[in-house]
């Protein structure tokens, strides 16, 4: 599964005027798009060490944390998706969640910081976290995280949505160069 890159070509054009623009009235140049990510190009790692296991199916899950900072719950639960928070690369946001039945949500933690007791597994620079739930997320560098939601490998090609929600693959990318979602 390929995270496609953004290659509009008004989409370019219009960055470029406005960086432009930007440049001229003395503000910082605009950020590049985010890196393509293809997330089957890295090892998947065993995901039976960042389990966890809640009073309720939707707290419990995988738990992962990136060696830049950025701190991951992956509910057990597909339709929940994942929820990131921390220092994430290329936005003013500090927490971003996607599932299979929402675009990536990119918005302002108010979750207290967890101390070093309770410091997740680190997921490894150059790795892949893929438990079957239909999340898959990679770190190709410290301070790069994609992830990506579509339906689990596990249920039948014909699933049929439920009738208050779309299933759909959605994700993200969080970079220095930026960061966006989908």
């Amino acid at each position: 599964m390929r995270i496609p890159a953004v290659s509009d070509v008004s989409a370019a054009a219009t960055a470029v005027v406005l960086g432009v623009a930007g440049l001229l009235a003395g503000a910082a140049p605009a950020q590049a798009a985010p890196p393509e990510v293809d997330l089957t190009a890295y090892p998947a790692v065993d995901p039976a060490p960042y389990q966890v296991f809640g009073a309720h199916p939707s707290t419990s899950g995988w738990i992962f944390e990136t060696p830049g900072g950025v701190r991951c719950q992956d509910s057990l639960i597909p339709d929940l998706g994942i929820v990131c928070s921390g220092p994430l690369a290329g936005t003013d946001a500090t927490m971003v969640s996607v599932s299979l039945t929402h675009e990536a949500m990119f918005t302002e933690s108010d979750m207290p910081e967890s101390g070093p007791e309770s410091a997740p597994p680190v997921l490894p620079v150059g790795s892949r976290f893929d438990a079957g739930n239909g999340v898959v997320c990679a770190v190709p560098t410290a301070d790069t995280l994609a992830c990506h939601a579509a339906k689990p490998a596990s249920w039948p090609a014909d699933t049929v949505d439920p009738p208050d929600r779309h299933y759909g693959e959605h994700g993200f990318v969080t970079s220095p160069d930026g960061s966006r979602g989908y």
